[in-house]
């Protein structure tokens, strides 16, 4: 995993795995890996509702790989 290599990373994933990412970070060690959520579905859905979606955690993902992690 990057993460453990020292890469910055962000797990991008719905509010309704929020809870299961949660635990499989916590129990892989990473339990601060960040997570960048949307709205459900993620899947299935037309390019223009993905950018949508995409533009609100794009400041989640900017953020968790440079001002925190900056480990590059």
């Amino acid at each position: 995993m990057l993460e453990g290599k020292g890469i910055p990373s962000v797990v991008m994933g719905t509010f309704e795995f929020e809870q299961l990412a949660k635990m499989e970070a916590k129990n892989r060690g990473m339990a601060d890996l960040p997570l960048a959520l949307i709205p459900h579905p993620l899947g299935g859905i037309r390019e223009d509702e993905v950018l949508k979606k995409a533009e609100l955690v794009i400041d989640v993902v900017v953020q968790a790989l440079t001002v925190k992690g900056a480990r590059l």
